[in-house]
């Protein structure tokens, strides 16, 4: 009978985890931006529709997995100097992606402290099935994922930028001048790099050459890629939980979910929430030792498939209707007994 661990035993061993060689996760950089240039040199040498479409969702596939990257260095797992975590997060991936790093480190650590808050988790939005953005009829399923396809993401950015603290009738706030001084300034890693890439794929494409294969595939691809992971790995079926563990979930998952959805070990998830020191390499072995501890297994809702959870998801609307209309029938029951009683 194999031994079982105790929670103390887990965390020892999350522990022994946290560090691991600082190549790895150059290489891996190194491994992911060679992919996209091939990519972009097969296009360059057959340029045809039929060709687009696989190098297109290709590099979309390949920029979400750069994020993944920022979302490492984003916890300062991808050197142990704290100085080059950051210079290698802020030019190679965040700038590429169109973000400014410490704003994004700080937006998903956000999301780790308040975790499942209505008011302070900046995801929130994207897995509740209330409010503040309904997700309780197939309409507003296909309304999100259309939003995330016609770059409602870039939009919702470029908003924060231009109002950085949200606080549009301040009589405090900065003239236009000065707030756009203030953005270039916090943006002028992302202005550089994307310059590049403009420059760049103008040389070797002529003008559709950056919209067509970064911005377009970064803009709507990627960024649903993004957005439909964090619905899954949090939503909840028919319902919303201010318990942070009713939305521990993580994902076995199949290789073409992987590569599209949830790259470099993304489907770790609920291993990711309990120890985020420990680097996505890493997670598998964690996993492992979390399996092997029912204390903590027990927290953890394990789901197979990305797309088998949203047809779950769909399936909860006819029982949700089901309820409120039985709820509604014994509202008008007991308003009915309570009028002939009267």
């Amino acid at each position: 009978m194999e031994a079982r661990l105790t929670r103390n035993d887990v965390v020892s061993r999350a522990k022994a985890l946290k560090n691991s060689a600082a190549f790895v996760p150059v290489a891996e950089m190194a491994s992911l931006w060679l992919q996209i240039f091939s990519a972009i040199a097969l296009f360059y040498l057959y340029r045809s529709w039929w060709v687009y479409i696989p190098v297109i969702l290709f590099i979309s596939a390949r920029q979400y997995a750069l994020g993944i990257m920022l979302h490492d260095a984003q916890h300062t797992l991808l050197h142990r100097d704290k100085s080059i975590n950051q210079m290698l997060g802020k030019w190679l991936l965040a700038a590429p992606l169109g973000a400014a790093f410490v704003e994004s480190q700080k937006s998903h650590l956000d999301h780790h402290l308040h975790f499942g808050s209505v008011e302070r988790d900046p995801d929130y939005a994207i897995y509740c099935f209330g409010d503040p953005s309904r997700k309780q009829t197939i309409s507003q399923i296909g309304r999100m994922i259309v939003s995330k396809l016609n770059g409602e993401k870039i939009l919702y950015l470029a908003r924060r930028v231009a109002d950085r603290d949200g606080r549009t009738g301040s009589p405090d706030r900065p003239s236009l001048p000065i707030r756009l001084i203030g953005s270039v300034r916090r943006l002028w890693s992302v202005i550089v790099v994307q310059a590049v890439i403009f420059g760049a794929l103008t040389y070797l494409f002529g003008w559709y050459g950056y919209f067509a294969l970064w911005f377009f595939p970064l803009a709507s691809l990627a960024a649903l890629y993004n957005d439909f992971r964090i619905f899954c790995e949090h939503s909840l079926i028919g319902r919303d939980s201010s318990n942070t563990d009713d939305r521990m979930v993580t994902f076995v998952s199949n290789p073409i979910e992987r590569f599209f959805v949830a790259p470099n070990h993304m489907n770790y998830h609920a291993e990711h929430h309990f120890f985020p020191y420990v680097p996505h390499r890493n997670l598998p072995a964690l996993r492992e030792a979390i399996r092997q501890c029912p204390e903590w297994n027990d927290r953890i809702e394990w789901r197979s498939s990305y797309f088998g959870h949203l047809r779950a998801y769909i399936k909860g609307f006819k029982k949700t209707r089901e309820e409120r209309a039985l709820f509604d029938h014994r509202e008008k029951i007991d308003t009915r007994s309570a009028t002939h009683r009267l």
